[in-house]
């Protein structure tokens, strides 16, 4: 075996033969890194002549005395079974980073460690536990506070229609979303790039209120440079002459059914029902004119983004104006994308990132249940590893605990 770096297109073809597979470890991730000035390489072990193993690492902008600590993102793409193969790679990658005078090497590989079922229980399936053990043997440490995304929800979407993903959805989200559609008959927007300071004033104005770091302007845009058609940012809009049309049919289909019915005692409580849903209609008539007066007839609800890649389509960033939550503008964004998903023969939509999934008291518990909502499964992903690459990564460690001290 040779450890080498990779031409591009070695690299793509061996990465998209694999199924650890994914957006971080691509030509397009790698040219967006350069073009920002990340320090970045693709690396990988050849074996007569084949690609083994793989995998783009970047320089994290950590520094301390004037080493750098270095990240495969979801990486290295390789069979972690192969334990002589994953010992060449680390000892390889070791040697070729310390060249370059690194602190240490931070990889979270895009495996499973153990499979779960929606509510996080362990179930019969993958279990890699045994290769966190491993790599422990070899150096790595375990980081369980890593900043890389280690547990996420996913759907399964190979082989099935929209029919049948709506049927396992909690009712509540069936609920919401056919809301969307018949009630509110939201809108779904497509963004180009001029666009996207009004999808980053939407996340802006969540990350503000749940106290969150949001992106700047420039990452969205150099991503939408960088992955071109394999990236897509979404608006939901309220039309809310739509809407109004929609509540002024119905207060309307209300008075003639209340002017059909017969009057007597078995419609009386039909016709009383009718009468408040028309009374919510004109209150809700009078609160949309209202609104469109002031912000317009074109309401912007929520926003997300999405990458499309391989197999599998990636909810990444989004948000939400808190006043308009109850038009599940939200509900309506993912919906469309599992739509497409389907349409477009994806085999699995990942909701990405969840937190406090086993403690409903947890500030973000809420991100969980609302994904879960949708049908699925808990995807427990190995997790953080870092392995010193200088003496110095121990004194860098040990300032950085008793800085964590000092915080509390």
């Amino acid at each position: 075996m040779k450890f080498v770096e990779l031409k591009e297109e070695e690299f793509m073809e061996f990465v998209n033969s694999r199924p650890e597979k994914n957006f971080f470890q691509t030509i397009k991730m790698f040219n967006r890194l350069k073009k920002e000035g990340t320090e970045v390489y693709l690396v990988g072990v050849k074996d007569k002549k084949k690609v083994v193993a793989a995998s783009l690492i970047a320089a994290t902008g950590q520094k301390f005395m004037g080493k750098k600590a270095y990240e495969a993102y979801k990486g290295f793409v390789m069979d972690y079974s192969d334990k002589s193969l994953v010992k060449f790679m680390t000892g390889e990658v070791s040697r070729f980073l310390k060249e370059k005078n690194a602190l240490k090497l931070i990889i979270d590989p895009y495996i499973v460690n153990v499979s779960r079922d929606a509510d996080a229980n362990i179930v019969d399936g993958v279990d890699n536990r045994e290769i966190k053990t491993y790599l422990e043997s070899l150096g790595y440490k375990y980081n369980e506070h890593g900043a890389q995304v280690k547990w996420t929800y996913c759907l399964d979407i190979d082989g099935k229609s929209t029919d049948e993903l709506m049927k396992d959805m909690r009712g509540s989200t069936k609920t919401h979303i056919k809301k969307t559609i018949s009630k509110f008959k939201l809108d779904i927007r497509t963004l180009s790039k001029e666009d996207l300071p009004e999808f980053k004033k939407i996340t802006s104005d969540t990350c503000d209120r749940r106290h969150f770091a949001d992106k700047s302007l420039e990452y969205y845009q150099d991503m939408y440079d960088a992955f071109g058609d394999e990236i897509t940012f979404k608006i939901c809009d309220l039309n809310c002459d739509t809407y109004l049309e929609v509540l002024n049919n119905e207060i309307s289909e209300y008075e003639e059914k209340i002017e059909r019915l017969v009057d007597n005692e078995s419609n009386k409580k039909k016709k009383e029902q009718m009468r408040e849903s028309i009374l919510s209609n004109k209150k809700k008539v009078e609160e949309v004119t209202k609104l469109k007066e002031e912000k317009g007839n074109i309401i912007p609800l929520s926003a997300a983004m999405f990458i499309l890649y391989g197999d599998e389509i990636c909810y990444m960033f989004s948000g939400s104006y808190e006043e308009y939550m109850p038009y599940y503008g939200q509900y309506a964004i993912q919906w469309d994308i599992i739509k497409y998903a389907v349409e477009h023969g994806y085999k699995r939509y990942n909701f990405m990132g969840i937190h406090d999934v086993f403690n409903p008291d947890g500030k973000d518990y809420g991100v969980y249940w609302f994904k879960k909502g949708f049908g699925g499964y808990v995807e427990e992903l190995l997790g953080t590893f870092e392995l010193s690459l200088s003496p110095a990564n121990r004194l860098y460690e040990c300032l950085r605990g008793i800085k964590k001290i000092i915080k509390k």
